[in-house]
């Protein structure tokens, strides 16, 4: 059986295998970062990396497993406040998104990388990421549906709210690296540029729910 202290290992020894594949990841991509690399830059031996986590596939699973339960755990946390309004609910769960993606600010490009030239990396996540969602959306879908009906917002489809959420969150982040470069920002001025576009994708989304929206002909 094993002891607390063995454990303790196990997990730091894990944790920093996880860490260091995940920076490699994000710096080089998923087919460049290699073992060896992730080896040395986690302070372990080859061998010790291939007795934890036997390929390079498993540790992106673990590393991806991780990220999408601190994103779906920040996120549900911030919309499961009751007695506050619909709105303030809704802005609470893109507050943290946006919160959680600016922490992670290469992770959206990278999965875009992945799902452009390795699909069936992400499939495995089809199933359980839908299952999420729908927990997720399932109350608050009812209670967008109660302000259409209620008139105190206009008309949309809990799945168009939530792809105008992703399309605009998403974006920003993804097309981050390739903005960057160009205009050659600090990291001072990237924060204010981030925080800026937050608030206008917070604005936005107000107007889209409760503005007026005319009818282009």
């Amino acid at each position: 059986m094993e002891s607390k202290k063995q454990n303790s290992k196990r997990k730091n020894t894990e944790g920093a295998i996880m860490a260091a594949a995940e920076e490699l990841f994000l710096e080089k991509g998923y087919w460049l970062a290699t073992t060896t690399e992730i080896a040395r830059r986690a302070g372990v031996t080859h061998a010790m990396l291939h007795y934890y986590f036997q390929t390079k596939e498993q540790i992106f699973f673990k590393v991806l497993d991780k990220n999408l339960h601190d994103l779906f755990s920040s996120v549900r946390n911030a919309m499961s406040t009751e007695n506050i309004s619909f709105w303030e609910n809704l802005k609470g769960g893109v507050d943290q998104l946006s919160e959680f993606l600016s922490q992670h600010r290469q992770l959206v490009s990278f999965l875009y990388d992945v799902a452009r030239h390795s699909p069936e990396l992400l499939q495995r996540y089809q199933e359980s990421t839908v299952n999420l969602l729908y927990g997720l959306a399932g109350h608050h879908k009812v209670l967008l549906d109660r302000e259409v009906r209620s008139n105190r917002c206009n008309p949309i489809t809990f799945e168009q709210l939530f792809l105008d959420i992703v399309t605009m969150c998403f974006s920003t982040y993804m097309f981050l690296p390739v903005i960057n470069p160009i205009v050659n920002m600090s990291e001072e001025e990237t924060d204010r540029f981030l925080k800026r576009r937050h608030e206008e994708i917070i604005a936005l989304l107000h107007h889209r729910l409760y503005g007026e929206c005319k009818t282009v002909p």
